[in-house]
Parts: structure tokens; C-alpha cells; sequence
């Protein structure tokens, strides 16, 4: 009798540049052990590997969830991204999305809706008008577009992502300088209390759930990341 194989994950590739974003699974929020809790953000999910360049000055690549390079549709971004970079050499995790850059004084922040990722990446890319969902209120499609990093994947030629997140979120918080265009995502460990009011009235609808000691999958496979509802209940 053959003994019994336990089936190993495939080694993660080694060069970025094949990274793609860690995919959330199908599993409830609740299984996800000791997690990290984020808003979860709206728009297109990219990686952004930042490096020196010839001249020394810092250029940034953005690739979207299909390995598609995206750079030169945002490149006025790309540039604030990279000069926002703390370190020489930064992989980066996050989405491009218009919600950061809302104009909320005034209005009352509760009716900024969270358009879909598809209608967003329509939209960005294609230039075309979009009919968001009724009834609902709407965001302001005319604001510009930022990049909100959710994790730390590499600095200065040091793969992280065998490191638990808690640390890549401690390292990711002295790796940019955060502006209007290049944010870091809010995280907090539960109970979530009344915080999760607080970003539904901010216009969030879903909840990402994160192991905390939980180290990074770049391969674009589902993984024990859940999303849940916000319930304003």
C-alpha cells in the first residue's frame, strides 16, 4: 500500500514581476483564524512593483489580477506612487479606486455608494458612462483616482511574504508617504465595535477578514481570505 500524500501548494513564483494579488476564498469571515480586519475597497486590484531606475529616480509598475501591465493608463499615478516610495525597492499590494479622493464636506458621507469593480475598471479604462445601481446614491466619478495599499509584499530586494501579515502591515505603514493619492488602508484587529458603522457610513459595503499571522499567496489563488457584509444593524 502506497502511503497517504498530503497535497503540497505549489511554490510561489520567484520573480514579482509574475506576483499576482492574493485572492479571497469562498469560506465564511468566522473561519478565518485570529484575523486583521479591513474596509473593503472598490475599483481594480493591481500590484505595484517600485524600483530605481538608471537616473536614480523611481519608477513604478502596475499589473492588474490578469497580469495585464496597466502602467501607461495610469501614469500620471503611477508617478505619484513611486515618489511617494520610502524605500528603493518596494512590491506592493492594493486597488485603485476614486473613493479616497470624495469630496464629502458638505454631503452627507453616508451616500457615498461603492460602485462595483467591474463598473469602476469600465469606466477607468474605457472612458464610458456608467449607470450605478438604483437606488443608491453615487460617487463623484469625476474625483481622481488614488491607490490605497492594503499589504507589503518585498523591500529593498527582501521578500515578505513569508512574514505574518501583522508584520508586513507594520512594515507597509514607514514604506510611503501617504497624500491625496497614495493612501494606506485602515485595519483593526475585533472586536470592530462601532468602527464598522463608522465605514459604512463612509460608504463601504464589505468587510475583508485576514489571518493575522497568515503569510502571502502572490500565485492569484483562492485563499482563506473572506469577505462579509457590513451590517448597519
Amino acid at each position: 500500500m502506497s502511503p497517504l500524500r498530503r497535497k503540497v501548494d505549489p511554490p510561489p513564483p520567484i520573480d514579482p514581476a509574475e506576483w499576482r494579488p492574493q485572492a479571497f476564498g469562498r469560506k465564511g469571515h468566522r473561519s478565518v483564524a485570529d484575523p486583521v480586519i479591513e474596509p473593503k475597497w472598490s475599483g481594480v486590484r493591481i500590484i505595484v512593483r517600485i524600483e530605481r531606475g538608471a537616473g536614480g529616480s523611481p519608477t513604478a509598475t502596475l499589473t492588474d489580477e490578469d497580469g495585464l501591465d496597466a502602467t501607461e493608463e495610469f501614469a500620471q499615478l503611477a508617478s505619484a506612487i513611486a515618489a511617494a516610495a520610502l524605500a528603493d525597492d518596494l512590491v506592493l499590494d492594493g486597488y485603485l479606486t476614486i473613493e479616497p479622493t470624495q469630496e464629502t464636506v458638505g454631503i452627507e458621507t453616508k451616500l457615498i455608494e461603492t460602485p462595483t469593480q467591474g463598473q469602476v475598471f469600465a469606466q477607468m479604462l474605457g472612458g464610458g458612462r456608467i449607470r450605478p445601481p438604483e437606488p443608491g446614491p453615487r460617487l463623484d466619478r469625476d474625483r481622481p483616482i488614488a491607490f490605497v495599499a492594503v499589504d507589503l509584499l518585498r523591500i529593498d530586494g527582501s521578500s515578505l511574504i513569508d512574514l505574518p501579515l501583522l508584520e508586513r502591515k507594520r512594515l507597509l505603514d514607514g514604506a510611503l508617504k501617504v497624500g491625496n493619492l497614495v493612501r494606506i488602508t485602515p485595519y483593526v484587529r475585533p472586536p470592530i465595535g462601532s468602527l464598522a458603522l463608522t465605514w459604512h457610513a463612509l460608504g463601504f459595503r464589505e468587510l475583508a477578514f485576514k489571518a493575522g499571522n497568515g503569510r502571502y499567496i502572490p500565485t492569484g489563488e483562492p485563499s482563506d481570505w473572506a469577505l462579509a457584509p457590513i451590517n448597519p444593524r
